[in-house]
């Protein structure tokens, strides 16, 4: 892995760790969690399943 590519990892690892667990902003009850949301690492609320965040890999082909 290129070190460019190590450090976007990071990086979107810290992103969806900072968004985890806060609250959502379109429902009273719930919560942001770490989850797949089409096949992307994302982070969705646990109450409506609304994704509030997504990381899409780069394709190389």
């Amino acid at each position: 892995m290129a070190k460019s590519e190590s450090s976007q990892s990071g990086g979107t690892q810290q992103l969806l760790a900072i968004l985890t667990g806060r609250p959502c902003p379109d429902c009273p009850d719930g919560k942001l969690e770490r989850a797949r949301y089409k096949d992307n690492q994302a982070v969705v609320c646990d109450c409506c399943g609304t994704p509030r965040a997504q990381v899409w890999s780069a394709s190389l082909e």
